[in-house]
């Protein structure tokens, strides 16, 4: 036992090492990289890394943003002898020098890449999208806000995103690509079966992006949708849940079948043991029996597959321009909510449903708090609305 810790220990300081060689390889490429594309180096990247080389843990999140500026005092005196103080350039921090430097180490460790604030052009977002399609790659989460990124740029980089078969989360809030580029989006996304969570929130989306971004709700792996500060207005909003909402209707329809099939298969089976002088119903040896015999649900590891289909959680559509202030604004108005209402009602998987800041009226409202009545006297699990409820309470008041 005692020479089996030892070569454990052995084993860890090896590792250690070989991870602080790594860290200290990537912090040095950083720097060149930096310095040949005239950036500087992100001081709390730099930081985190120091910090993980102290404590021998490997660089598993980054977040990239610029570096705080310095205010430059005014030379005293100079006024007076006729000197003129230029503030001296400023030097932006680039995304790219990092990537590079991560491509080139290979580092295999990172979990989460965040940029905020950070222009990223065409070759930062090819050089990112070469680092997702490494096979050594094991990102989770991708975050991307107010990168001014642009359609072509975000079609490229998103060209990479079924390829990572560990990527879960991709938020590019703030990036005002609009229409085109939410499009381009969708097209790439189309047959993902990783990532389970997308926001888009305050990109410049109109209603012809509710369409696409449905089709992905029900045809792939995707669950939590965040779309606040949009204008998908009615018409959107409607596109975005018609093909989810059918879905869940026959996903009922289906499990009433079932049950009904069930519970004849039951009955006949009890009748088939009295015929045979058993008692009707099984006896608590033959119940035990039968349970040993069913397998357990393997718990899903972070290799398996999240489920495709219309497994959705939470979608979010705050400040969307749902209102009556529109041709038809009432009967438009009254066409989504009441989609939505449908949708509280039948939705076994919805847990967060955010309509707030849309002005839906006194008369929607009371459609949606009857739908979330209606939820809470049915028999599902999840009933989180409680949030949603105290908001369209107070609209009714």
């Amino acid at each position: 036992m005692a020479k089996g810790k030892k070569k454990s220990k052995k084993k860890d300081a090896a590792l250690i090492e070989l991870n602080v060689q790594l860290l200290k390889r990537l912090l040095k490429l950083y720097d060149q990289y930096s310095t040949e594309q005239s950036s500087i180096p992100s001081v709390e990247v730099t930081k985190t890394i120091r910090a993980l080389l102290e404590e021998g843990d490997s660089l598993s999140k980054v977040f990239l943003r610029p570096n705080p500026s310095k205010i430059v005092k005014p030379v005293e005196g100079a006024d007076q002898i006729g000197l003129t103080t230029e503030p001296p350039p400023i030097i932006q921090t680039y995304v790219r020098p990092f990537i590079r430097a991560l491509l080139t180490c290979q580092l295999s460790a990172l979990k989460e890449f965040s940029v905020w604030n950070i222009c990223m052009d065409l070759l930062d977002c090819l050089e990112l999208g070469n680092y997702i399609k490494l096979q050594t790659t094991v990102l989770q989460t991708v975050s991307l806000y107010d990168c001014l990124l642009q359609p072509d740029p975000l079609y490229r980089l998103s060209a990479s995103f079924n390829i990572c078969r560990t990527l879960r989360i991709v938020n590019l809030d703030f990036n005002e690509f609009g229409d085109e580029g939410c499009l381009l989006l969708c097209n790439n996304l189309a047959g993902n079966q990783c990532i389970t969570r997308l926001s888009l929130t305050y990109c410049d989306l109109g209603p012809i992006c509710g369409a696409p971004l449905g089709r992905l709700l029900v045809e792939t792996a995707l669950a939590e949708i965040y779309l606040d500060g949009n204008h998908f207005g009615c018409e959107g909003a409607y596109d975005l849940i018609k093909l989810l909402l059918i879905d869940c209707e026959k996903y009922n329809i289906d499990k009433e079948e079932k049950l009904r099939a069930d519970m004849e298969a039951k009955i006949q089976e009890a009748a088939l043991r009295v015929q045979q002088g058993l008692p009707a119903e099984l006896t608590p040896a033959e119940k035990k029996e039968r349970k040993k015999k069913k397998k357990k649900k393997k718990k899903l590891s972070l290799d398996d597959m999240p489920p495709c289909g219309p497994f959705v959680t939470k979608i979010h559509l705050f400040d969307n321009e749902i209102d009556c202030l529109q041709a038809d604004g009432f009967a438009v108005v009254q066409k989504a909510v009441n989609a939505f209402a449908r949708l509280i009602e039948i939705s076994e998987e919805l847990e967060e449903l955010d309509l707030d800041e849309n002005v839906i009226g006194h008369v929607c409202g009371g459609i949606i708090l009857e739908a979330l009545k209606s939820r809470k006297e049915s028999k599902y699990e999840r009933m989180p609305f409680e949030f949603f409820e105290r908001t369209m309470t107070s609209l009714l008041l």
